[in-house]
């Protein structure tokens, strides 16, 4: 593929019919669960860091790089090379593959009712004296 692909693309085409969308994804899932950062650099005994041509990266290697800056500096080139997610890369293909348990997602609630209750109120009835009247003294 030479197209990126998101990972709710990947399992959107995992889970379709179309075999040929399958294995594309499947293979580049592959390729990124493999790479290695060894694909793209090299160094050397004294620790100098060299990026590999790109017309020496082989097709994997290739897929597995999400980024590569390199920047110039008085004393040489800082090297920053970003691999994509080998992790997720490998998720996918386990659970693709039946390694994982299946998404137990769909029997979760959507939406969580609460209900709140305030507290308990009790209602006290005045009751009036019929001896209301008082005797005055005289």
């Amino acid at each position: 593929m030479n197209k990126k692909i998101t990972t709710r693309a990947a399992r959107a085409a995992l889970a379709s019919d179309d075999n040929e969308r399958k294995q594309a994804v499947i293979n580049e899932l592959e390729a990124i669960a493999s790479g290695e950062v060894t694909d793209v650099l090299s160094w050397d005994e004294m620790g100098r860091v060299q990026v590999r041509p790109s017309d020496q990266l082989s097709p994997r290697a290739r897929r597995s790089i999400k980024k590569v800056k390199i920047t110039p500096h008085e004393h040489g080139n800082s090297i920053e090379v970003e691999m994509h997610d080998k992790l997720s890369a490998l998720r996918l293909l386990a659970k693709h593959r039946g390694l994982l348990e299946p998404n137990s997602d769909e029997s979760r609630p959507s939406m969580i009712g609460i209900n709140v209750t305030g507290p308990k109120t009790t209602t006290y009835a005045v009751k009036e004296d019929d001896d209301d009247e008082v005797a005055e003294e005289k």
